[in-house]
């Protein structure tokens, strides 16, 4: 069985001499990680990696619960695309309301005498 979930992610550009330097613009990629299920529990699953023998691969593994809703990962790709967006319009929201917070808190600063 696999679990799925998207991330968003920024990848280093190449300038004109080969090296890598941070992308002058965005450039987000919306990117599928899938986990492999390493064993089940009566609420949910441990996730993790696998190789091809079956065998996990490394120490990471992340247990993911069967009912929450929130989860890590899930097990259709429809369902981790659509928490992709849940969680990503939240931090949306976190962000805005941030920006809002530094630009008051810059006005308010600017309006103090030392």
């Amino acid at each position: 069985m696999k679990f799925y979930r998207y991330e968003a992610v920024e990848y280093a550009a190449h300038d004109h001499d080969g090296e890598l330097v941070s992308s002058p613009y965005p450039n987000p990629c919306v990117e599928l990680r899938t986990y492999d299920l390493i064993s089940e529990t009566p609420k949910g699953y441990w996730i993790g990696y696998l190789n091809l023998f079956g065998n996990r691969m490394g120490d990471w593994q992340k247990w993911t619960s069967k009912t929450s809703k929130k989860r890590f990962a899930y097990p259709t790709k429809e369902e981790a695309m659509t928490n992709f967006i849940l969680r990503t319009e939240k931090r949306l929201k976190i962000l805005d309301w941030q920006l809002r917070v530094c630009k008051i808190s810059i006005n308010l600063a600017k309006n103090i005498k030392p």
